[in-house]
């Protein structure tokens, strides 16, 4: 928008005689003559130093000495804007709109206006005005800036596709545009379209290999597409080209705790708390990595740490219930857990946990309650329908196949659902059913012989049973 200064602060030389001669008046309380370009670059010299009073105060002296040159009430409008004053800039902004109706920079700075307001739909249409009568005047230039606002106020939106097509119009005439490469992988990750986001970023990263960011970014996508191997890779590039950026070090350790090498994701975990101190998410997540490597005692230290830090955050009561579980102490671990309910009620997990640890007790018709209510939050949840199948096995057999058999989706839900199935089946007297539901599962994964024994201890002497897994 506005001309670049040299290295020196200044236009060029003349500018700098101009200048002096400029503040000579001022502190000589006198006025001087001006030609009206002059004045206009001593006026943006002043916003680009961000010394708006003095702007303002040149912006008055301009419009007494050439009171018809509007660009002069213009910027005024960004000085009110950049001061907050949005109202007083818009109202400058509506009369020259009315004078100059093809002017980009009025429509520009309107849409700025606008978009400090979060009125998005008007920024939009201001800065598609501005495109429009940019097409053939000297903001000709400044069209790929006005497209990246415009795509920026898209993204505000949440309207990623209109985004994508802006931005790709900038690539299409500046293919080296790292800003717009960079956002248009954001916004094909926020869409779910990895694949494209994976090409950007990588063009990014070709362009910028010591970005640190976008590396951790790109690992954060193949973490999404469950490439573990390229997310551990991308994230160990940033790392070594940052080896204090945090994020990059706690993903890894999430990385590392999802394929359960749960030393590793302690290291990563560690190095975070190195670098970031205390803080309780992280704590929390030691913890975790602690309590998988069945060092409770450990584990235990952190989880009361991060809940002492922030006693808001749910997961380490959950870590602290389940501990006590594991220890056999299962009444002081529902009080942790039911805590953690209460500060995470949406979480369906939460309730399964919980729900598991108060029939571990027979307190089954509180068990039944969260596991419902589980349910409801996730009607695919296959743990919480198991183990609901199995407290209505409690009263009844043929209540808990009800149960079961009434999910339509039982062909898409965990097989750990289907042989359950299959074990109420051969309780209810219905052997043959049980049997061909266990050969199918046993088929596909020779593994279900052990699940089927969780819920049929007896089948391991079962004939039938035997003879399917025998004769495969």
């Amino acid at each position: 928008m506005f001309e670049e200064e040299d290295d020196n602060g200044f236009f060029d030389d003349s500018f700098d005689k101009e200048l002096k001669r400029y503040e000579e008046m001022i502190n000589a309380k006198n006025v001087y003559y001006f030609d009206p370009e002059i004045l206009e670059q001593i006026i943006e010299h002043f916003i680009i130093k961000n010394q708006l009073k003095k702007g303002l105060k040149a912006i008055a002296i301009a419009k007494d000495l050439h009171p018809s040159y509007i660009i002069y009430d213009l910027r005024k409008a960004q000085i009110y804007s950049t001061n907050g004053q949005l109202k007083e800039s818009l109202q400058i902004l509506m009369s020259l709109e009315k004078i100059d109706p093809f002017n980009a920079e009025i429509f520009i700075t309107k849409a700025s206006v606008f978009s400090q307001l979060r009125d998005h739909v008007k920024a939009i249409k201001y800065y598609e005005k501005a495109i429009e009568v940019s097409n053939d005047d000297e903001f000709l230039d400044e069209l790929e800036d006005i497209r990246f606002d415009l795509a920026m106020e898209y993204e505000n939106m949440h309207n990623y596709q209109s985004a994508i097509k802006v931005l790709s119009e900038i690539l299409e005439n500046n293919p080296q545009n790292e800003a717009a490469i960079y956002e248009i992988a954001y916004c094909y990750e926020r869409i779910g379209n990895f694949d494209k986001c994976i090409t950007f970023y990588n063009k990014y990263i070709d362009n910028n290999p010591y970005s640190f960011t976008a590396w951790y970014n790109l690992g954060n996508i193949y973490f999404l597409k469950n490439n573990i191997e390229k997310a551990l890779w991308a994230y160990d590039y940033a790392i070594v080209i940052n080896e204090e950026f945090a994020s990059a070090h706690f993903n890894m350790g999430n990385t590392y705790m999802q394929i359960q090498e749960f030393d590793k994701a302690l290291e990563a975990y560690q190095k975070c708390v190195e670098i970031d101190g205390d803080d309780a998410l992280t704590i929390s997540y030691l913890a975790e990595a602690y309590e998988r490597l069945e060092r409770y005692d450990e584990a235990l230290k952190y989880y009361e740490k991060s809940k002492d830090l922030n006693p808001s955050l749910a997961e380490p009561w959950l870590g602290i219930g389940i501990i006590h579980d594991l220890k056999d102490d299962t009444h002081q671990a529902i009080s942790y857990l039911q805590q953690a309910v209460t500060l995470q009620p949406e979480n369906a997990n939460f309730r399964v946990v919980l729900g598991e640890a108060l029939f571990k007790l027979e307190r089954l018709t509180e068990a039944e309650t969260q596991l419902e209510r589980a349910l409801q939050l996730d009607p695919t949840y296959s743990e919480a329908i198991v183990l609901l199948g199995q407290i209505k096995a409690e009263f009844s057999l043929s209540e808990a196949l009800d149960f079961i058999l009434n999910f339509e989706n039982i062909k898409s839900l965990d097989s750990s659902v289907r042989l359950f199935l299959s074990s109420i089946l051969w309780k209810t007297g219905k052997k043959m059913e049980s049997l061909l539901l266990f050969k199918k599962e046993f088929l596909i994964d020779p593994n279900s012989a052990k699940t089927l024994l969780l819920y049929l201890p007896e089948a391991e002497n079962i004939a039938d049973f035997a003879q399917i897994i025998e004769n495969q």
